[in-house]
């Protein structure tokens, strides 16, 4: 009768909350560490004597041009011809150009052309200060 006694009194569970509550936390700092990442696509600003910084804007709509004159939205690269599309599908918030310094200038205005094309105005050039 004791083993039986004995058996009943070591009859134990894992409790797993805390195990869950790791878990969670990992999560919680993989996405916020993924959301303060820095840009996928580095580009060598030009510098300006008039640079100012400007407040992040989650409905700004940023493109990146490499030296080869390539555009890149959120590290893919962006065909001049899907330009039109993806501006269509930002419609609100302004566009920010961030141009590398070696990008040629006939790359610059192929950018800028179906930009005012799309009626965009709104575009910000981004640089760095001197």
């Amino acid at each position: 009768m004791d083993q039986d006694y004995l058996e009943d009194s070591f009859d134990a569970e894992i409790d797993l909350t805390p195990l869950m509550d790791v878990v969670f936390l990992l999560l919680v700092f993989f996405i916020l560490a993924a959301t303060f990442s820095q840009p996928v696509l580095q580009v060598t600003l030009p510098a300006a004597r008039t640079a100012e910084r400007i407040d992040d804007d989650p409905a700004r709509l940023v493109l990146a041009m490499d030296e080869t004159g390539r555009l890149h939205h959120r590290g893919d690269v962006i065909e001049m011809e899907a330009l039109p599309a993806l501006l269509a599908a930002h419609p609100e918030g302004p566009v920010e150009l961030r141009v590398d310094g070696a990008a040629s200038f006939e790359a610059f205005v192929g950018v800028m052309d179906p930009l005012r094309a799309a009626g965009r105005s709104d575009v910000l050039l981004t640089t760095r200060p001197e």
